[in-house]
């Protein structure tokens, strides 16, 4: 399955192609810019594992931290329409990944390792407290090994779509190879002509569109010239190919089978029926060793943004 996701995810680099970015320092502009996540009411940076990250919070209540999952053009602002609903009732917390959106790019490459540090290291400073974690993706791995590794930080999980079960048998990379034997990978993408052809399409509207209407929602409408604007955004400035590089040399995949059985909190899973990537089939993998309640909504690859309102009175109901 992995390996079909990250041919799918070539099918849209190789739309088109631009430049490779130059190495160069991440911005070191100070001031934090206005938070744009609904119900937020500060910013900042904060250096956690080497890394520059920026985050948004608001609200007042227990702690809640909502992480993004991994892709070209994310960001937290994926949890736009969920922020607020929560902050009536909980202090939420939102960051950008290392090497995403407004967090510091830099020109290495990157790994689940990184940030499961950068997740931890958050947690502990700066929210300083245990804390209920929302995930997506590849952001729901990454929690599931820090729950496990680290019990008394995270009190409860409530993941979207996780997509690490089963990678300690098929974790392959694009071209071959088992992803975590062969980092040597990322570097025939980051120093040779390679990365200039698939490297994303960081220009393209129309590459982004394509995208967002295939793989992400299943309403396409939802797919707005805003959305895509916010996209294009994320994806501007030095260094922003590393991250997607170490996506497809396999860097940033963490299998949980190790984990997932052995979880001691509470866990709620949501998915979306018309997944790509993350078919609604592999639930039952999950089921399978450790059952746990389940909401599958009408979407892809985001449910919580398709079914905002439904996803908004579960985490409400199932947070405390």
């Amino acid at each position: 399955m992995q390996i079909v996701k990250r041919l799918l995810l070539l099918m849209l680099l190789l739309v088109s192609c631009t430049p490779l970015a130059t190495p160069g320092r991440p911005d070191v502009n100070q001031t934090a810019p206005a938070p744009r996540l609904p119900g937020m009411t500060s910013s900042g940076f904060v250096e956690l594992a080497g890394e520059r990250v920026y985050f948004e919070s608001g609200g007042t209540g227990t702690p809640i931290l909502m992480i993004h999952g991994i892709g070209a053009g994310n960001s937290s602002h994926l949890y736009r329409n969920n922020t607020l609903a929560l902050s009536k009732s909980h202090r939420v917390y939102a960051f950008d990944f290392p090497g995403f959106a407004r967090s510091g790019a830099r020109a290495i490459s990157y790994t689940n390792d990184l940030y499961v540090a950068v997740i931890e290291a958050f947690i502990k400073e700066v929210i300083r407290e245990p804390v209920q974690i929302v995930a997506s993706s590849y952001a729901a791995d990454y929690a599931i090994r820090l729950a496990y590794e680290q019990p008394k930080l995270i009190t409860r999980l409530l993941l979207s779509n996780p997509s690490g079960y089963g990678l300690d048998l098929e974790s392959m990379t694009l071209f071959g190879g088992n992803a975590s034997r062969n980092p040597e990978r990322f570097k025939q993408f980051a120093d040779t002509s390679l990365g200039n052809l698939i490297f994303p399409v960081l220009n393209s509207e129309g590459g982004i569109n394509f995208f967002l209407y295939y793989y992400v929602y299943l309403d396409w409408r939802k797919a707005t010239p805003e959305v895509t604007r916010i996209y294009l955004e994320n994806l501007e400035g030095p260094n922003k190919a590393y991250a997607p590089f170490s996506f497809f040399s396999g860097l940033l995949d963490q299998p949980i089978d190790a984990y997932w059985p052995k979880l001691t909190q509470p866990v709620h899973l949501v998915w979306g029926t018309a997944d790509v990537f993350n078919p609604i089939t592999e639930v039952s993998f999950y089921m399978e060793k450790r059952p746990v309640p389940l909401t599958i909504l009408r979407a892809r690859a985001i449910p919580y943004e398709e079914e905002s309102e439904k996803f908004n009175a579960l985490a409400l109901k199932f947070l405390q």
